[in-house]
């Protein structure tokens, strides 16, 4: 069953492994370590990660990667640059673990031990998102939904969920990422359409992708942002009626909302 984790208890069952398989955007710290000392140490450690990741042009994080896979192989990692992984996902002997943002210390990480499970969660930015509008399609005003993504855009299934929600009069609240929206006409006529219809939209400084709708949660890696074509990444999405998760994901958002700014 699906329930929290943390990051040191994520760092602990990589020191003891045997098989570990990471994708990810980046990686950094006591992960990365980690993760070097399993490979070091005789486990069998497979690391893919973003071969040409988003960096306003400077390319200085495609460098770090390339830097990083290279650090990792002399470990003894199988360590390689691979396109469109913006997935934090890692499988450590079989228990998966899930992370939304870069394995910081306060994210909110999730383990699964059931391979069955593990296994029915989406992987692709599509589905995951396409999770998360399932959830809010049967959402109400009593349900308070609030949305956050690090970065947003037309043309995606959460985007379509938050403009029926507020034609229907249930006052969808929705967080984005100050960062990301620096600059951006795009994302800020998208928001700017939705604030119009009845979406409140906020912006915050964290970088979080979460959903809450009444008893459930959805907690994923996927921004909602176009999400087929070239745009169709690497990304986990799930929803859950665990109450441990879904207050820790309540209590992040209306934290995030009472601290943001107005659109």
């Amino acid at each position: 069953m699906l329930q929290l984790s943390s990051l040191r208890e994520a760092i602990a069952s990589v020191e003891y492994a045997k098989d570990v398989s990471v994708a990810a955007y980046t990686l950094h710290g006591a992960l990365l370590q980690a993760l070097e000392g399993a490979a070091r140490h005789g486990a069998h450690v497979v690391v893919q990660l973003e071969g040409q990741p988003y960096d306003r042009g400077k390319r200085r994080l495609a460098r770090e990667n390339a830097r990083l896979v290279h650090e990792l192989r002399a470990a003894g990692a199988d360590a390689r640059l691979a396109p469109l992984i913006h997935a934090k996902s890692m499988s450590v002997d079989g228990t998966l673990y899930l992370d939304g943002k870069n394995w910081h210390a306060s994210d909110v990480i999730l383990r699964e031990d059931d391979a069955v499970e593990a296994a029915a969660i989406p992987m692709d930015k599509h589905d995951a998102l396409a999770l998360e509008a399932e959830m809010l399609a049967s959402a109400k005003s009593s349900d308070a939904p609030i949305v956050e993504s690090e970065s947003f855009g037309l043309g995606n299934a959460t985007y379509f969920a938050l403009q029926e929600l507020a034609r229907s009069g249930a006052a969808p609240r929705l967080l984005v990422s100050k960062g990301d929206l620096r600059g951006n006409a795009r994302e800020r006529s998208a928001l700017e359409h939705l604030a119009a219809r009845g979406v409140r939209v906020r912006v915050c400084t964290d970088s979080e992708k979460l959903a809450v709708a009444g008893n459930r949660a959805w907690l994923g890696s996927a921004n909602a942002t176009y999400a087929d074509g070239k745009f169709a990444m690497s990304d986990w999405g799930v929803c859950s009626a665990n109450p441990a998760i879904v207050d820790t994901a309540r209590v992040r958002l209306e934290s995030e909302w009472r601290s943001a700014k107005e659109l």
